[in-house]
C-alpha cells in the first residue's frame, strides 16, 4: 500500500457525495493507501485483500456481527481492526469499535476527517487517547496489510493497552473471533469477572 497524498485526497474531496457510491469513490481516488504513519488503511479495489467491495460483503465477516455491522459502509480501518465507516443518513465519518460494535463519531464528514488525519495524525481523536497509536507505531513493521494487531487479552474484558498484550491476526478471522466473543460477554454487567477457557 502507498501513502495517501494531498493530490489523491483533493480528488476525493472534490467528488465526495454522501449519497453517492462511496465504495467506488474511495477505491478510485484514495484507495489502497495508508495515512497516520500507516496506522490507518484506506481500502482499494484489491488492497488490502480482498478489496473494498468484498470486504463489505455481508457474508465475509459482517454477518457474524449482525445489525451492528451489516449497514456500515467500511472505507478503511486502523491497524487494530477498528473500521472507518459511513452509514446512511449520517454525514460524519465514524469509527466502528471492533471489540464491541459500538460507533464513535468523528463529528466531521469523511473528507474533512481524512484531511485532518493526513495533516495531524490521529492524536486529536478521543478514541485513541488510550495510547494505542504509540503501540501500533512500534509494531507497524510486524503487521502486514492482510492482518490486524490484536489485543491478546481484549480490552473489553480487562486487557491492557500494552505492547506485551499484542499479537498479529489475519483480518477476517480477527473480526469473526471478536464477534463470537462479543456474543458471549455483551450482556454482562460492567466489571464482571470473565474467565478465559483455553482450547
Amino acid at each position: 500500500m502507498r501513502p495517501l497524498t494531498k493530490e489523491a485526497l483533493s480528488r476525493f474531496e472534490s467528488a465526495f457525495d454522501a449519497e453517492g457510491d462511496v465504495l467506488a469513490l474511495v477505491a478510485d481516488t484514495i484507495g489502497g493507501t495508508v495515512t497516520a504513519n500507516g496506522l490507518w488503511r484506506i481500502f482499494g479495489r484489491s488492497s488490502p485483500r480482498p478489496g473494498i467491495v468484498e470486504w463489505n460483503a455481508p457474508e465475509l465477516w459482517k454477518i457474524h456481527w449482525g445489525e451492528s455491522a451489516l449497514d456500515k459502509t467500511c472505507i478503511g480501518e486502523d491497524i487494530f481492526g477498528n473500521q472507518l465507516v459511513c452509514i446512511p443518513d449520517t454525514p460524519d465519518l465514524m469509527i466502528w469499535n471492533h471489540e464491541s460494535g459500538s460507533l464513535i463519531s468523528l463529528q466531521v464528514p469523511p473528507d474533512v476527517a481524512l484531511k485532518a488525519v493526513l495533516e495531524h495524525g490521529v492524536d486529536w481523536i478521543e478514541f485513541y487517547q488510550n495510547g494505542s497509536p504509540g503501540i501500533g507505531s512500534k509494531r507497524l513493521a510486524d503487521v502486514p496489510d492482510t492482518s490486524h494487531l490484536h489485543w491478546t487479552m481484549p480490552l473489553i474484558i480487562g486487557g491492557s493497552v500494552d505492547i506485551k498484550n499484542t499479537t498479529v491476526v489475519e483480518r477476517t478471522n480477527h473480526l469473526i473471533g471478536h464477534a463470537k466473543l462479543w456474543q458471549q460477554v455483551r450482556d454482562l454487567p460492567p466489571g464482571s469477572r470473565v474467565v478465559i477457557r483455553q482450547g
